[in-house]
């Protein structure tokens, strides 16, 4: 019987040619492409496919793909406004590596890991195509593939590992931390989420809530955001805190022991971006650990191969 990293995308997650395909050209500006990014998890969007500018009797192609990182990123290395004049061509990851209708789980996870960027454009030949006539500008972008697509393959296959397995540590900050702060030491460290602890509590640190570069953009793009980005520039988020200005993510606690499969059902749910954890058996009571679509995917289908490798 084959295993998960087997299956063909087509088959693993149908459901991504039926949606729409959203992308941007290499000349769209900052405003549109942050816009679309911030209200992500309203529409169900990881990341974005950037397409080259068309040419007289050219087919556009994928150039780049552009994720949360990339904009925040050139946030702090410039200034407001001049952010908002910056294009796609500018910030994109220009290692794009287009997949197959019929590439298997494992390629994508190849390319997820090589990567680190979970998100990448699917591209079929044309209906007018026949076998052995096939060229490179016949192969049209139809769908864009991330790694929440995986998801309710894995909840659907009762994976029994605890996830206990495959959590992380959750990196904390003070809430009284600048949003300049946060995001410094999230692209530095290269994670998405963050909690925010009250460590006034007689020395003991209680965790609030998370937040995660979504929320950051969601405040940045929003009236009040730019409202302070005009007036103060970008040092002017030098000068607020996170847990006053961006939206609460709700906190889902499980278990350690709960399963692989369960965590999965539940991060299906596009408003969920994470799990929160206890910790293990002996480890103090505020420990807590993280889990997320990467880990639900990439760990355990990839141990899932070192069990029938070995």
């Amino acid at each position: 019987m084959n295993h998960l990293s087997d299956i063909r995308i087509k088959d693993a997650a149908p459901h991504i040619f039926r949606r729409p395909f959203l992308f941007v050209e290499s000349n769209t500006r900052m405003l549109q492409i942050g816009t679309f990014l911030a209200i992500g998890p309203q529409i169900y969007v990881d990341g974005l496919v950037v397409m080259s500018e068309k040419d007289k009797g050219q087919s556009s192609r994928p150039v780049g793909r552009i994720g949360c990182k990339h904009i925040i990123s050139n946030l702090l290395d410039s200034d407001y406004p001049a952010w908002l004049e910056t294009k796609a061509s500018q910030i994109m990851d220009n290692t794009v590596v287009a997949l197959e209708m019929n590439s298997t789980l494992s390629s994508a996870l190849e390319v997820f890991d090589k990567t680190r960027f979970a998100f990448a454009p699917i591209v079929a030949k044309r209906d007018n195509e026949r076998d052995g006539e096939i060229g490179s500008s016949s192969l049209v972008v139809t769908a864009a593939f991330a790694i929440r697509d995986i998801l309710p393959l894995i909840a659907k296959a009762n994976i029994t590992i605890p996830i206990k397995h495959i959590s992380s540590p959750l990196v904390s900050v003070d809430g009284n931390t600048s949003i300049t702060d946060a995001l410094c030491y999230m692209i530095r460290t290269g994670i998405r989420n963050i909690g925010i602890n009250d460590y006034a509590s007689r020395g003991k640190s209680k965790l609030l809530r998370i937040i995660n570069d979504r929320k950051i953009l969601e405040f940045l793009f929003s009236h009040k955001g730019r409202e302070i980005l005009r007036e103060n520039g970008t040092a002017g988020l030098g000068d607020i805190n996170i847990i006053n200005h961006l939206d609460i993510i709700s906190m889902a606690r499980l278990k350690s022991s709960t399963t692989v499969s369960k965590a999965a059902e539940l991060l299906m749910d596009i408003r969920t971006p994470c799990l929160i954890s206890e910790g293990n058996e002996g480890e103090k009571e505020t420990d807590n650990y993280i889990v997320t679509p990467w880990d639900v995917v990439m760990k355990t289908l990839k141990s899932e191969n070192m069990r029938l490798v070995h």
